[in-house]
Formats: structure tokens, C-alpha cells, sequence
């Protein structure tokens, strides 16, 4: 266990020392060591020792100057990279964790980014490790290389330029590599090419085109768009569009205005899909209709009972029922309808039920949604596969 309590270190050292002293001259004892390191040559056998690949004694080394002076941020630094190196991973992350509070009390930018590296390189070793042995799902692994991301970018903003003398070939070029492999593998492309540059685009036709999204959630709260061409590469810029449906024939297409840009995240994932935050994170804006129940046949999609809204893209309804009753009912999102005009897609939501006052065309109901429907303007290309081919052969 490592002493972090710098008094009684320095007491001890004083005691020591005193010793020494005291029997100078007299008979030399079994209990009084013949030798004495001071703090910065045991530090720098402790790097020695790890650059040697002996990370016992380098263990050694940085367990005793942190017995002897608690504030040496630096060897637990060292420490939490044997720990790396000797794949005990969980000490390795306390003791980067521990480096990150000490170096940033003492204002110690350079200890403390080569801790932020080396939390990432953890990560990324932890999500590797796991992947492969199936210990890890997906969403688990994705989560390890996007804390991991978190440390990265740290790295950068305290250090532009990493290097270390440690392990010199983790410098920022292998950490912007690991940084763009790691976008990558969770096939977010555009977050890849934002770390090793646009250069890698030069090979491809590139054009730029705005396009409607709107918004969807699957059983699992997740909220995503899908990009009607494809082939996108970056987002440029994405304005909220909102439709409202005054409820006759000539308002179809009668959009609002583009509005500000989005405030809140998102990323495009794959080439075709924008990922928002989740229900569970984001608390998107609701809207309550009072709407007439009616009937749409197979030819304008499922056959079925359905209210209308009043917004386009409701990707969500937390509530539907009939106005004089409070029981909920099951309800389906319509994916659009085929009979309107192509340029707009009018929402319906459909009532899972074969209750007679559901069935019932003219009935009113109370319907509780969150909708969302934008411009996004973006960057794309027909040649994506080759681009794919690219990004292999840089990674």
C-alpha cells in the first residue's frame, strides 16, 4: 500500500537520516541500510527500470519515493503505467485517477496529461481485451472507447503537443491514430476524419446538399434520423424545420420557416443516420393535440384507426386516449403516407385497439408526442466504399 501522507513520510526520512548521522563511525548494524538513494534517482530508476521492461523493480522504484515524499505527482504517474504494462488494470486506473487530482492541484499540466493518455490508452486496451473475448456487448465496448475519446480530447487541450520520454512511440500521432481508429470501429466516420484531417477526402467526389430529416426512436429510447441519400460524410449545419399541419388540403406544404441552429448533440454514425441524444438524456419538448380519430386503408399504409397531428416527425408518443376516458391506449407511429404529396409527410399515429369507441370514425382524443423535423444541410459522396478503403488503409 502506498504512503500518501506527506508528514509522516518526511518524518520518516528525517528519522533516517538522523540515524545515519548518529552511528556515523561506530559499529555498522544489520537494522541500518549501508546505502542511500535520494528521491529524484529513485524516480529516475523507476523510469529505467520501465523502459528496461522490468516492472517489478520499476514498481519498486515508485513505491519508494512515494513512501518518501507523498507529493512527487510523477510516481504514481510511473506507477499507474507499470500497472498499465502489467495489465492490472483496474490499479492502473486508480492510480491515473489519483495523478489527475494531484497534478492539477499543483498545477502540473504535463504529469497530468500523460495521465489523461494513459486512461485512454487503457481504455482502449480494456475495450480490445474485451471485444475479443466476448466479455463485452457492443454498447459496453462503444462506452469504454467513448470515455476513453473524454481523455483524449483532455490530452489535447493541455498538451497540443504530446509526447513522453517513457514510451516514445505514444506520441500525438499514434494518440490521434488510436483516437481515429477508435471513431471509426463505432462507424463514426465524420469524428474519424475530424482527427487525421481532410486529406484522406482528397480521392473522392465530394458535393454538398440539404435535405429533410426527420426524427425516430426505436423500443429503446434512442432517437435517430436517417439522411434520405446517403453517402454523408459531415454535417455542416442542421436547423430545426418544424411543420405544422393547420388541418386542411392547401397547408400540406405550407413549411415553417427554417429556425435556429439545433442546440443540443448529435453525430453522424455510419453514412445515413444522425444519432441524438436519448429520451433518458435529453428532455425533448412535448406537444398535446385534441384530434379526431379516422380511418386510413391499406393503400396509405397499415390499415387501421388513427389521430392526426399537428407537427411533423413525432418520433415518440408518451400518451393517447380517449378525451372522455383516461384509459391509455397502444399506439403506433406511422412511418408516412403514401397518399400525400411526396414533398411532405403528414404523421398519423395508429390506435392499437378494437374497442368500439376507437373504431368509431369522429371521436376525440388526447395525444401526447414530441416531434422533430430539420434542414440539414451536409457533405456526401457516391464513392463512400472507397472512402471506407481509405480509411484502412491509413488505420
Amino acid at each position: 500500500m502506498i504512503q500518501r501522507t506527506h508528514i509522516i513520510s518526511k518524518i520518516l526520512t528525517v528519522v533516517l537520516l538522523a540515524s545515519l548521522f548518529y552511528y556515523c563511525g561506530e559499529d555498522s548494524s544489520t537494522d541500518i541500510p549501508t546505502t542511500f538513494t535520494n528521491v529524484t534517482d529513485e524516480l529516475a530508476a523507476g523510469w529505467a527500470s520501465y523502459a528496461d521492461g522490468d516492472y517489478s523493480a520499476a514498481e519498486t522504484h515508485f513505491n519508494t519515493v512515494a513512501e518518501r515524499d507523498a507529493e512527487v505527482a510523477d510516481a504514481y504517474n510511473g506507477l499507474a503505467w507499470t500497472l498499465l504494462r502489467g495489465k492490472d488494470f483496474p490499479s492502473a486506473a486508480s492510480q491515473f485517477s489519483f495523478v489527475v487530482s494531484l497534478s492539477d492541484l499543483q498545477g502540473d499540466d504535463v504529469t497530468k496529461a500523460d495521465a489523461y493518455a494513459g486512461m485512454f490508452l487503457l481504455n482502449y486496451i480494456r475495450q480490445v481485451d474485451g471485444s475479443l473475448s466476448e466479455e463485452l456487448t457492443e454498447d459496453q465496448a462503444d462506452e469504454l472507447l467513448l470515455t476513453g475519446l473524454q481523455y483524449a480530447d483532455s490530452v489535447l487541450k493541455l498538451n497540443n503537443d504530446y509526447s513522453t520520454e517513457h514510451d516514445p512511440g505514444f506520441d500525438m500521432n499514434a494518440l490521434k491514430q488510436l483516437m481515429a481508429y477508435s471513431y471509426y470501429s463505432m462507424h463514426r466516420f465524420s469524428d474519424a476524419i475530424g482527427v487525421i484531417g481532410e486529406d484522406v477526402l482528397a480521392e473522392v467526389t465530394i458535393e454538398t446538399v440539404t435535405e429533410e430529416v426527420h426524427l425516430e426512436s426505436d423500443a429503446d429510447g434512442n432517437v435517430f434520423g436517417i439522411i434520405p441519400s446517403g453517402g454523408a460524410i459531415k454535417i455542416l449545419e442542421v436547423k430545426d424545420k418544424s411543420v405544422v399541419v393547420i388541418g386542411n388540403d392547401t397547408s400540406w406544404t405550407e413549411y415553417a420557416s427554417p429556425g435556429e441552429a439545433v442546440s443540443y448533440d448529435y453525430f453522424l454514425e455510419g453514412h445515413d443516420r444522425m444519432s441524438f441524444p436519448s429520451l433518458e438524456e435529453y428532455d425533448y419538448p412535448q406537444k398535446t393535440d385534441i384530434s379526431l380519430n379516422v380511418f386510413l386503408p391499406s393503400f396509405q399504409g397499415p390499415e387501421g384507426y388513427y389521430v392526426k397531428t399537428t407537427h411533423s416527425g413525432v418520433f415518440q408518443v408518451y400518451s393517447l386516449h380517449l378525451d372522455t376516458l383516461e384509459d391509455e391506449l397502444i399506439s403506433e407511429i406511422h412511418p408516412g403516407t403514401p397518399g400525400v404529396p411526396t414533398d411532405f409527410e403528414w404523421n398519423y399515429v395508429k390506435m392499437a385497439s378494437d374497442a368500439a369507441y376507437v373504431k368509431t370514425v369522429g371521436n376525440t382524443f388526447v395525444i401526447t408526442y414530441s416531434y422533430g423535423n430539420f434542414e440539414v444541410t451536409y457533405q456526401r459522396t457516391e464513392e463512400f466504399l472507397e472512402l471506407v478503403k481509405l480509411f484502412e488503409e491509413y488505420l
